[in-house]
């Protein structure tokens, strides 16, 4: 099984927000998600939490399809609201890939190609046998 789908298949975020990635390959993701009510802010408009989750995870495909990475540092600027029914699309490439930091940039934008955030964020390389194994990750 291959890096990418290996994430794809054992993240529980992707499982559990109905997440689907769209496209992957090295340092880059695009992954999508249907707001739901469920994903709903007490406005009435997407949670932050979702694009939040929806850029980390194309943040942990993008970096983990090129090696073990764990992210340490997130910016994100949301710029307006997405509603119910929307589909949200966020895009990540890697910007810098050093042997001791990655930084990647990410944008989410609406099905009507609105962009509704942006932001970078930053991961460090970690050893973890669980991509190589197949097994579960290391605690801690």
């Amino acid at each position: 099984m291959d890096r990418i789908e290996f994430i794809s298949k054992n993240d529980g975020m992707i499982r559990q927000f109905g997440m689907r990635v769209e496209e992957a390959g090295d340092g880059y993701a695009k992954v999508s998600v249907v707001v739901e009510d469920a994903f709903l802010n007490q406005h009435g408009v997407a949670h932050g939490a979702l694009v939040f989750a929806l850029a980390d995870v194309a943040f942990a495909i993008a970096v983990n399809s090129l090696t073990d990475a764990m992210g340490v540092q997130w910016s994100l600027n949301i710029l307006r609201a997405a509603r119910a029914g929307e589909t949200l699309t966020a895009e990540c490439s890697t910007v810098h890939r050093g042997s001791r930091l990655f930084v990647v940039h990410y944008t989410v934008t609406s099905n009507s190609g609105k962009l509704v955030a942006q932001g970078q964020a930053t991961a460090l390389p970690v050893e973890n046998t669980a991509i190589k194994t197949g097994g579960d990750a290391p605690a801690g």
